[in-house]
């Protein structure tokens, strides 16, 4: 490894090495979780017409001349039916929530605030009678050609409901990166198998193809290396020509099969930087391959250390690289906390009801079961300092939002 540098400065080179993904056109149906890369606007006025809000009857406010007066109903107005045209003084129309307002007509009465006798109506003592009542305007919520969502925006339930509102089947969205996760170790075997005694089940994919599908920041495929060089060599050749991205766990440190560290080296330069002073994920590197723009972030191989550096430097690539913002996230501490290592860190916590942070103690960075019903990591910027309660700390959360 190279001399350590800070968890700012290691952010700082990675992030500013990133380039903004392609843009690519997806069905409506197809652009849940995407990033849109265009502006949408209105194609009419919002709502299209004046639209009645609840179901009761139309009239002109006009010619109320207090209790008692009567309306004759002449005609019933749908949703989803032209306008009818309001003739005679002293009638009005049944209408229904959803409908245009009839022409002629200024004021909604609901249903409740009536009584109906054979074909006239009767205004309760209650009913308001005012020009609008109950009557959501054209253009009132937006004039034609107004923005409703900006380019970046990530699209949601409400977002997609925003876009089909205004006709846009097609969207143009960032295109999702191409992910190679290379696993390596000739210890570890895959998860349906049953280990020996010198071997360990495969967890870091389940770990970061979720965190990375979940979160819709692209599509991946995991690839297991054994500890062989001239096998490493040649994966890391292909993945390079075939990713837009490349996730390495462990075997970048300075160990007599560690080959990863030395192979992308020689294959694309000096990395941007290789060891962090930070605790866990110590060893945790980063190359961008100028020839291809492909990122390449290599994990510490411990668990805890991969889940943080993850979180805190993988996760937030993605959202930038795909032109979403992502502001950090603060959360207090719910105790006190003592942060004993000699060097700034990660630490994993889950957030209570009350949006407070509690610590899992880890005995070392080995100590998966400690990620039980984690949310994500705080960091601690003081070394082997008390941390008070209500302590406000950045938070990294598994989760984006």
């Amino acid at each position: 490894m190279k001399p350590l540098i800070s968890i700012e400065a290691a952010a700082k080179a990675l992030f500013s090495s990133l380039t903004p993904s392609d843009t690519e056109s997806v069905s409506l149906a197809d652009a849940f979780g995407r990033v849109l890369r265009e502006s949408l606007t209105a194609d009419r006025p919002i709502p299209p017409f004046d639209r009645v809000m609840m179901d009761g009857i139309a009239i002109d406010s006009s010619e109320f001349h207090g209790i008692g007066t009567e309306f004759l109903i002449v005609g019933t107005q749908a949703a989803g039916s032209p306008p009818l045209e309001k003739t005679q003084a002293q009638t009005c129309f049944e209408v229904m929530t959803g409908a245009i307002l009839p022409h002629g007509c200024d004021c909604v009465i609901p249903v409740e605030e009536i009584s109906i006798t054979q074909d006239s109506v009767i205004l309760s003592p209650d009913a308001v009678i005012e020009a609008g009542h109950y009557i959501h305007s054209i253009g009132s919520d937006s004039a034609e050609g107004s923005v409703l969502l900006k380019a970046n925006t990530r699209l949601g339930p409400a977002e997609i409901a925003i876009a089909a509102s205004v006709g846009k089947i097609q969207l143009d969205v960032s295109k999702l990166p191409r992910i190679t996760l290379l696993t390596s170790g000739d210890e570890v075997i895959p998860p349906s198998q049953t280990p020996q005694n010198f071997e360990i089940r495969s967890s870091h994919p389940s770990f970061l193809i979720h965190l990375i599908e979940s979160n819709t920041l692209g599509t991946c495929q995991h690839v297991h290396l054994p500890d062989d060089r001239s096998i490493t060599s040649e994966a890391i050749h292909t993945a390079l020509q075939n990713s837009d991205i490349l996730i390495f766990t462990g075997g970048i440190s300075k160990g007599k099969f560690d080959y990863i560290a030395p192979e992308l080296s020689a294959r694309i330069g000096e990395p941007l930087f290789h060891g962090v002073k930070q605790r866990p994920g110590k060893p945790f590197a980063c190359w961008h391959d100028a020839a291809t723009s492909t990122s390449v972030f290599a994990l510490p191989g411990n668990p805890v250390s991969v889940c943080a550096t993850a979180t805190r430097y993988l996760l937030p690539a993605l959202i930038q690289h795909l032109t979403l913002s992502s502001p950090i996230q603060h959360v207090k501490l719910a105790h006190p906390f003592h942060w004993k290592p000699p060097i700034p860190g990660f630490a994993p916590c889950s957030i209570n009801n009350d949006q407070t942070a509690t610590i899992h103690q880890m005995q070392n960075s080995g100590d998966y079961l400690c990620l039980a019903g984690c949310h994500g990591f705080v960091y601690f910027s003081q070394p082997q300092i008390e941390y008070a309660v209500d302590t406000e700390l950045p938070f990294y959360p598994f989760l984006i939002k």
